[in-house]
This record gives structure tokens, C-alpha cells and sequence, in this order.
């Protein structure tokens, strides 16, 4: 878990320090102002190349596959126009902390991690869905060059988490953890099915998870201790489909459901979860329930980071956090100074004090025009 992120002369950032909650987090700005590149670095930062003994190297070749510059040299991504090495820090919950300079022609990094081992690795989910790449991302016989140049390593650290084996008999984990059991079986649900690992390739087994009795006692016992009754995932006659001929939205819902079920993402264990953009090609009725599943992961232990520009998400985690159910929700609004350009900072722990918010403003903008246009009609 992250508490803290410090950024100095780094891509878009002059200067910048945020604060995380342990709980779920949500960043929001216009276009420009960094807020991928900022999921980013928490990803670069917390992963073993940081916290290895060749460190210096490792962290400066990751940051140049993660963001990609011009060059391929980590002194590119120094801001330029400033003055000093580019300082990249982060401080996580366990006590360890990590430095990380470089100066604008810089090859490599200088690492002062501090003590205490290394921290649990971050997980980023990109914007661009992933699921149906992972053939050609993780396949043998591809030309691992041409697919770096495509694809930044945000997308192949990825694909590798998603085929890892997971666990043989998903329906008794989902029985024997309660978090498995409040979280699995909405997102299947919630589009109609799951996604399968077949002979290297994703495919949508339609289905759903319904209630069912007389399973095993020791599910039986584990359900009473749970919920109410065992669930169980029933496929339906429909054959299986390709990843790639379901709807792109589904498919970031089955990043998320894969994450779950291999372990790649286990609640109180795993680093932050990192989320560009959640609701990119989503259908605005599957937000409230992928809300609900982020703050059941929160719950659970789950640190959740996300970058988005969506009121509809920006709503639901207004109006479904419950502060008696322990949610932690803080919104970090990223925005250009007028005068000098740079990107600043605001955090707060309530909706409404947003400000300046430019999701909301735009989406009141739409709602006064739709009015106006309204009210012309009715005096004509």
C-alpha cells in the first residue's frame, strides 16, 4: 500500500506531493495534466526493478519501457525548462521508501530505497482493454521487439498477470473466502458470464452464479460462516465465444474477474490496484455495479487508485460509499495554474468540495443547454 508519492521535474510535474488513502482514490483533470503518468510512476516505483540490487539500471530502463520516450533514455522524461534532477519518492504503508534521480542526459538512476524489504508490486489496468491481446502478448513465437515498440510495458506486465494459473476449482474459493463470494459473482454476473483461459486465449463462458443446495460440507459450513446459501457458476447451452467478439466493456470487467481468480489480485495482500480510466467503453448502467465491486475490494483491504473523467463514476462512489461500512474515499484533482502553467495538487475527502471540478461543471453545462433548448421549444 502506498501513503505517498513525491514527484519533481518529472514529465508533467514541476513539483508534486499526494497523499493516498488506504482506501479507494480517485484522480481527476483534463487532458494534459498527468494522471497517467502519475499512475504510472506509483507502478514503476513499487515494482522489483526499483527495489533490486542492479536498481540504478532496472528502475531507468523500466521508466523508459513504461513511458516511452523519444530517445529511450530516462533523461528524457525530465521535465524540461526546470532546474535540478528529476526526484521520483514514494513511502509505503510497511515503512519502506524509495528515492529515485536522474539528470535530463541521464542513462541510468540513482535508487536510495530504504529499509524494510520490498513493498508488494502495484497492478495497473490500462485504458485499452487487454484481454483479447494476451495471445498475441504472451505467445512464444511472437517478435518481442515490434510488440515493445507497440506496447508499453504497462500492457505486457499485464498480460502476464492475467494467464498465470489460478486456482483449480474457482467455485470453492468463491465459498471458502467471503471476499471471493460478495465480488466474483457480481462482475460475472453483471455481464452475463466469465472469462476463461483456453489453449492460450481468452473465451466468455456465458453463465451465471446462482444459489444453489447440497453442495459439499465443507462448502456448506464455509457458506453458513459466510453468507446464506453456496453459489455456484452455471454455464449456460450457449457455446464459447472469442474475447475479441464480446463487447470491449465486458472485457474490462474481465480483466478485473481474472485478477480475482488466479490470485494476481488478492485483497490485503497485492500493492494498489491502478485503474486508467474504468469507464472507458463501458455502458453507463455497469458502473454502479463495478462501483460496488471496487468498494467491496476496498473493504477487504484493497487499496484502489483510479484516473477517470466520468461523472456517472464520479456519482456512484459519491453515493454508494458508507463511511459505517468503513469506505475511505478521497478525490485528488489535478489542474494547471493559471499564471504558471504548472500542474498543482487539491485532495479532499468530500465530493462536494471539489474544486475547480470539471467533470461536474461540464455535465452542468450539457444540463443547462438540454434546458434551454427545452424552454425555446415550449414558447415557440
Amino acid at each position: 500500500m502506498i501513503t505517498n508519492l513525491q514527484l519533481k521535474n518529472f514529465t508533467a510535474f514541476t513539483e508534486l506531493t499526494i497523499d493516498f488513502s488506504p482506501g479507494i482514490n480517485i484522480v481527476i483533470g483534463e487532458n494534459g495534466t498527468g494522471k497517467t503518468q502519475l499512475l504510472k510512476a506509483i507502478l514503476t516505483l513499487s515494482g522489483p526493478d526499483a527495489w533490486s540490487e542492479q536498481a540504478h539500471e532496472k528502475l531507468a530502463n523500466k521508466l523508459c519501457r513504461i513511458y516511452q520516450p523519444l530517445s529511450d533514455k530516462v533523461g528524457d522524461l525530465r521535465r524540461s525548462g526546470t532546474r535540478g534532477n528529476a526526484v521520483l519518492g514514494a513511502s509505503f504503508a510497511s515503512g519502506q521508501k524509495i528515492t529515485a534521480k536522474f539528470s535530463g542526459n541521464a542513462t541510468a538512476a540513482k535508487v536510495t530505497p530504504g529499509i524494510g524489504g520490498t513493498p508488494a508490486a502495484a497492478l495497473f489496468i490500462p485504458t485499452k482493454e487487454v484481454l483479447s491481446l494476451v495471445r498475441g502478448l504472451t505467445a512464444d513465437e511472437s517478435h518481442q521487439p515490434t510488440i515493445e515498440r507497440i506496447f508499453d510495458d504497462a500492457y505486457l506486465d499485464l498480460a502476464h498477470q492475467l494467464i498465470r494459473e489460478g486456482a483449480d476449482d474457482l467455485d470453492a474459493k468463491v465459498q471458502l473466502d467471503p471476499r471471493f463470494a460478495s465480488i466474483v459473482p457480481r462482475l460475472a454476473n453483471l455481464i452475463g458470464g466469465r472469462y476463461e483461459l483456453h489453449g492460450g486465449r481468452f473465451c466468455f463462458q456465458p453463465g451465471a452464479y446462482i444459489e444453489k443446495l447440497g453442495a459439499s460440507s465443507a462448502a456448506t459450513k464455509a457458506a453458513q460462516n459466510f453468507q446464506d446459501s453456496v453459489q455456484k457458476f452455471v454455464p449456460t447451452k450457449a457455446p464459447l465465444l472469442s474475447s475479441g467478439m464480446t463487447a470491449e466493456g465486458f472485457r474490462k470487467i474481465g480483466v478485473l474477474q481474472r485478477l480475482l481468480s488466479n490470485g494476481s489480485l488478492n485483497p490485503g495482500t497485492t500493492g494498489p490496484l491502478l485503474w486508467d480510466e474504468p469507464e472507458s467503453n463501458l455502458n453507463p448502467k455497469l458502473m454502479r455495479d463495478l462501483v460496488q465491486a471496487l468498494l467491496e475490494l476496498a473493504r477487504n483491504g484493497q487499496q484502489v487508485i483510479l484516473a477517470t473523467h466520468d461523472y456517472v463514476l464520479l456519482k456512484w462512489f459519491d453515493l454508494l460509499m458508507d463511511k459505517g461500512k468503513g469506505d475511505q474515499l478521497r478525490f485528488h484533482v489535478l489542474s494547471r495554474d493559471t499564471g504558471t502553467s504548472q500542474v498543482r495538487r487539491d485532495s479532499m475527502d468530500d465530493y462536494r468540495a471539489i474544486d475547480p471540478n470539471a467533470i461536474a461543471d461540464t455535465f452542468n453545462e450539457l444540463t443547462k443547454e438540454q434546458a434551454a433548448r427545452k424552454m425555446g421549444r415550449l414558447g415557440k
